[in-house]
């Protein structure tokens, strides 16, 4: 059971950093107002459920489903800094989260998670993995034989589905940048202080994950779409910005401009 109101307890915990309260913070908002409610209407999600998240960062997201009534939740990242300040910020409000640092495309799923699952979260993970069909597999393996999977990622052809903004360069903010030929967008990208995002935008460049290929590798790795949502301004926005959300009509996702101008794709997947 958590102690107080969440979102007081960890503004006025002692040794967060203003960096890590705002991750944790929009985090729980997005579960606690956008996900936990839609998904409790799709009956993805009820009180009792186990949870889990693939790519959990500092679990605000996670810790929205613990306090909702999510009788297990795990969360796994390969970050051990964020698993670290999750941990802090769980045990401080009281919250039964267990999160490990762990490569899950790289390492053995433990026998305990195997199967054992009703909901798997992966959020804006999956278009950063090389192998599309190989991350949904690992999603696959964790949930029950009717378990609901929730995958959101901006296309890549989308404003900024390049991630440019990592670069924090001025030309880094300008949408569709990332499209430029391959020769001006290097020098763009050299242009960054930041080594490992340069290395990162790179990376996005050679996976260039569209709508068709998330679904193509949904199906392969033994899903069905249950729901799918497309985004001009994101759910998160609201946390993170104080911008309205703005849906576009799915029909979009049958035709080249839903991946142009959809700044996520939301999936909601059942296992087959």
């Amino acid at each position: 059971m958590s102690l107080g109101n969440p979102l007081d307890v960890v503004e006025h915990s002692v040794g967060l950093s203003p960096h890590d309260r705002y991750y944790w913070r929009y985090q729980f908002l997005v579960g606690q107002q956008v996900l936990v409610p839609q998904l409790s209407r799709r009956g993805a999600f009820a009180p009792g459920m186990r949870v889990f998240e693939f790519g959990c960062g500092e679990a605000g997201v996670l810790g929205a489903f613990a306090q909702a009534g999510a009788a297990h939740a795990v969360g796994a990242d390969i970050s051990e800094y964020r698993i670290e300040v999750g941990r802090r910020i769980a045990g401080a409000l009281g919250l039964p989260l267990h999160l490990e640092t762990r490569n899950l495309l790289s390492s053995t799923l433990p026998e305990d998670w195997q199967g054992g699952y009703n909901l798997v979260l992966m959020r804006d993970v999956i278009e950063h993995l090389d192998d599309t069909r190989q991350a949904l597999g690992v999603v696959r393996r964790l949930l029950t034989s009717s378990g609901h999977a929730l995958v959101t990622f901006p296309p890549y052809y989308s404003p900024f589905g390049g991630h440019q903004h990592l670069l924090h360069t001025n030309l880094g903010m300008v949408p569709w940048v990332h499209l430029l030929p391959h020769g001006l967008f290097e020098a763009i990208i050299d242009r960054s202080q930041r080594p490992a995002d340069r290395d990162e935008v790179r990376r996005l460049r050679t996976i260039r994950l569209t709508i068709e290929k998330f679904e193509r590798a949904a199906t392969e790795a033994g899903f069905d779409v249950v729901e799918t949502k497309l985004y001009l301004l994101r759910p998160v926005f609201r946390f993170k910005f104080g911008l309205p959300t703005v849906a576009l009509p799915s029909v979009l996702r049958r035709i080249s401009l839903g991946n142009v101008i959809a700044l996520e794709a939301s999936y909601l997947l059942r296992a087959r």
